[in-house]
């Protein structure tokens, strides 16, 4: 094996292991400061630093070289691939790093210490809030390349990451758009979360409403969440809807779950609504299977429109009317990204993902 040395006057060698034992460290770790090539803590790369260059300690070039070689592999830092949005989203992936004589792997837990140990050459997140928080965390002193899949929701990034953006904003507008062109207006909006959530769907469609409803905009809101819903115990069925020691949302929730209670609280709640956006596929095709339980035709009483243009849609009668978003493609597009990057290439920092109106038969045309 190849170590690092350099000559101090009077011809003696200095070994990584003489910086280590001086700066009170492993040679590993000092093998990481000095090539900047994984997670160091701040003030401890520094003793490093200052120790090597007292002792007069550089790297061997070729060492350095072994150290910077390319893995070939890239992380997919997701909770899990349960959600079928990220299912089609890291198949994009796959693909595309394979093209590229890359492979993909993903990790299954929100424990952003164990990126420290991975083999891996750059980081792709699957939202804004998790890159945010990774970024405050292990990301301070991490330096490997990230890009995030990123939805226009709010986030102050503590360093520039490149983003490959869907435009939620766009994609309200087109829900609302195919259902006021259908002659419905009075929309409700069904989500997972509490009505004062900043989540891009939710302020769009307030803003687009906000004419019709005024400040009742919130009788047309159904949260499927704890803070909406204190004292009902069907809520008690969902786990949290966020990891309470880091604050990041959990993209495994039961959505076909929270869309059949959405679709019970609307009818319990006799909202006059003639249409519901519903907050995703998954979350709308449970509304769909409670509202029929319940002896509401969809889309003979309610019409109903999703968002993601999943697969799923196609196999349930009626078919649904769900606003794409091609995860597969915002995943492919990432992968490359990221691959330009390490190659060295100029790349955008904000660069767009397609949407579309992919028409089914849950949306009724009114009289």
């Amino acid at each position: 094996m190849v170590s690092g040395k350099c000559c101090k006057e009077g011809g003696k060698m200095v070994t990584r292991k003489e910086v280590a034992e001086k700066a009170g460290v492993s040679v590993s770790v000092v093998s990481r400061a000095m090539n900047n090539s994984g997670y160091v803590e701040a003030e401890k790369k520094k003793r490093i630093l200052e120790v090597a260059d007292k002792l007069g300690y550089y790297p061997h070039p070729v060492a350095e070289a072994l150290q910077k070689r390319r893995t070939k592999q890239l992380l997919f830092f997701c909770k899990d691939l349960r959600n079928s949005f990220y299912i089609d989203m890291y198949q994009g992936m796959v693909e595309a790093a394979r093209k590229r004589d890359y492979m993909m792997v993903f990790n299954g837990s929100m424990d952003f210490e164990k990126i420290r140990d991975a083999m891996i050459d750059g980081i792709i997140m699957p939202n804004e809030v998790v890159t945010q928080h990774y970024l405050d965390t292990v990301g301070r002193n991490y330096r490997l390349p990230v890009i995030a899949a990123s939805y226009g929701n709010p986030a102050r990034f503590s360093r520039a990451v490149p983003r490959v953006e869907i435009d939620m904003e766009k994609v309200m507008e087109l829900a609302v758009r195919e259902l006021r062109a259908n002659g419905h207006k009075r929309l409700a909006l069904a989500m997972p979360y509490p009505f004062r959530t900043m989540d891009v769907r939710r302020l769009a469609f307030c803003s687009l409403m906000e004419e019709v409803y005024g400040n009742r905009i919130k009788d047309y809101y159904i949260g499927i969440h704890r803070e909406e819903l204190p004292e009902d115990p069907r809520i008690l069925a969902f786990q949290e809807d966020e990891d309470r020691e880091s604050g990041i949302y959990l993209p495994e929730e039961d959505f076909f779950g929270k869309g059949e209670l959405a679709a019970q609280l609307f009818a319990e709640r006799k909202i006059d609504a003639t249409a519901v956006v519903a907050f995703n596929d998954e979350f709308a095709l449970g509304m769909c299977k409670r509202f029929h339980a319940l002896g509401i035709q969809v889309p003979r009483d309610i019409s109903l429109i999703g968002i993601d243009g999943s697969s799923a849609r196609k196999y349930r009668d009626p078919c649904l009317t769900s606003v794409g978003l091609f995860p597969e493609k915002q995943g492919a597009r990432c992968v490359d990204t990221l691959l330009d990057m390490l190659e060295g290439k100029k790349v955008k920092y904000v660069s767009g993902s397609p949407i579309k109106l992919i028409k089914g038969d849950s949306v009724r045309k009114l009289e």
